[in-house]
């Protein structure tokens, strides 16, 4: 088992006493497809071992928006969907993925290796995505387009430590992260190539400072 578990000090012994308790499960996707949604068990979690997923959500004019980009090793709970009534929240996945699932509640049953795997989630879903989040909402605070763009710049120079960069989506799903319209970021990242501000190739991004 990948050694990102192990951290939880968490053997391949116990974790395959657990999968046969039930606790635990694997399993695989296609591009585009639902790894979890709100109506999935409120206990379940999710450890993504392969690819890349985004958590998304249909707005009331059936839009899409993308809140938060999953990475291998990174951990998603259904307990921390968002409950607002008419709205639909679900993970995807952008690639072909490889996830493990985990129920919650039935690994407080199965003794003290369920439970250090347990608190182990708990603590990475929470540093990671809360990270995350906040960063998220300052990018989405910004008064303009081009200071939302110039964040997410930013943001992906002190990720990468490097002033040429390759954005962690599409050009699509960036202005679906965003929450802008994909047209009107479009003229406004041509207006900053066009000034210097920027070179852009597919999802390959310099940085002019």
């Amino acid at each position: 088992m990948d050694t990102f578990l192990g951290a939880a000090g968490v053997s391949d012994r116990d974790l395959l006493l657990l999968a046969h308790a039930n606790a635990l499960y694997e399993r695989t996707y296609g591009k585009q497809q639902v790894i979890m949604s709100g109506d999935d068990e409120e206990d379940l979690a999710a450890v993504l071992l392969q690819g890349t997923a985004f958590l998304e959500s249909i707005n009331l004019e059936n839009q899409r928006r993308i809140l938060e980009c999953y990475e291998p090793r990174d951990v998603f709970r259904k307990k921390c969907f968002p409950n607002v009534e008419a709205r639909s929240y679900y993970v995807v996945s952008r690639k072909p993925c490889r996830v493990l699932f985990v129920h919650e509640n039935r690994l407080e049953m199965s003794g003290q290796p369920g439970l250090a795997l347990k608190a182990f989630l708990e603590e990475r879903s929470l540093a990671v995505s809360g990270q995350r989040a906040y960063l998220h909402l300052d990018i989405l605070g910004q008064r303009t387009l081009r200071q939302k763009l110039m964040s997410l710049f930013s943001f992906c120079v002190r990720q990468q430590n490097a002033e040429d960069f390759t954005l962690p989506f599409s050009l699509t799903d960036c202005a679906d992260y965003l929450a802008v319209d994909r047209s009107a970021m479009m003229r406004e990242l041509k207006k900053m190539k066009e000034e210097g501000l920027v070179e852009i190739q597919g999802r390959r991004v310099r940085l002019h400072r």
